[in-house]
């Protein structure tokens, strides 16, 4: 079956509700999310620091949330009920390599979420609850579209198309979709994460920021520059001084270079419009950007 990709946005967006306007989280009540935790409906989260749990990015059918790096899944409830009426409900897990339909997603027209097992099969608010908390099940879609508003999403983006470089005549804003895939975890991907993250993107960015030495950048293609500058001073660090390099410390390394790196790129840039807390909150977002940038792109360029 086909999969209708063009009515999923390019990037990181939200997954909201037409019923409600609640967005689609991962039930963080327990903790840390991991694989088999459950999927719930909250109130959209604005603020950039907080907002992950909510932000998904689609790839050839799978849809990986931003903060866990989990694939959204079809499983069996827990619940007594659930399993006697055999719902299922949503989860994110690790991807499978095979028999992944029930991982892998399309979207309508109209706003429904499918599965690739059966374009039938929707996501669904459980009995229309409005509260936050609302399971998230997969459910037989309804045939009138007034009364199934529980089962119909939109999908806003994270943040709006934009020109990461305004002086490039090439930039029509989908380089900003595909730098903004380095931001976000993939944990569940494993190795195949290599298929959807491009390191031409960060190379670029690279050599603009640290080659040309251009000034009329976005903080989002300096963070990534700085993922890549990273990665190359600790090698550089680690080849001078002779010594093996250690996977598991070397991301942590990388990490630390990056958030340093980009503490001085701010430093050199004259933002003086800005209060000093707005200021604060940028500067600790982007360094965050930066650091899970350049351990995703150690992982690409180095194996364990």
């Amino acid at each position: 079956m086909t999969i209708e990709t063009n009515n999923f946005p390019k990037g990181y967006f939200y997954i909201i509700s037409n019923m409600n306007g609640m967005a689609l989280d991962i039930d963080m009540s327990e903790g840390v999310a991991t694989a088999g935790t459950k999927l719930v409906t909250a109130p959209k989260k604005e603020e950039k620091l907080d907002r992950d749990t909510q932000l998904w990015i689609h790839q050839n059918g799978f849809l990986t949330n931003k903060a866990a790096g989990l694939v959204m899944d079809v499983g069996k409830s827990k619940n007594i009920v659930d399993l006697l009426k055999r719902h299922e409900h949503l989860y994110v897990d690790t991807m499978k390599t095979e028999d992944n339909a029930d991982q892998r997603f399309g979207c309508s027209a109209n706003g429904h979420i499918y599965t690739l097992c059966d374009h039938n099969e929707v996501v669904d608010i459980r009995g229309k609850d409005a509260e936050a908390g609302a399971t998230i099940m997969i459910y037989k879609k309804a045939e009138d579209l007034e009364n199934a508003m529980n089962q119909l999403w939109s999908f806003p983006l994270a943040d709006p198309p934009q020109a990461v470089d305004s002086s490039d005549d090439d930039d029509d804003g989908s380089s900003f979709a595909r730098l903004s895939a380095w931001f976000g975890s993939w944990t569940g991907w494993g190795s195949k994460k290599d298929n959807v993250l491009q390191e031409k993107e960060l190379e670029k960015a690279h050599k603009k920021v640290y080659e040309k030495n251009k000034t009329n950048l976005s903080y989002e293609i300096i963070a990534g520059a700085v993922a890549v500058q990273a990665v190359k001073m600790y090698m550089d660090k680690k080849e001078e001084e002779g010594e093996d390099v250690h996977f598991k410390s070397a991301k942590q390394a990388v990490a630390a270079y990056a958030a340093k790196e980009m503490v001085k790129k701010f430093m050199e840039r004259d933002d003086t419009d800005k209060d000093e807390k707005t200021e604060k909150k940028n500067q600790t977002l982007y360094q965050r950007m930066a650091e899970k940038a350049a351990v995703n792109y150690f992982e690409s360029k180095y194996k364990e």
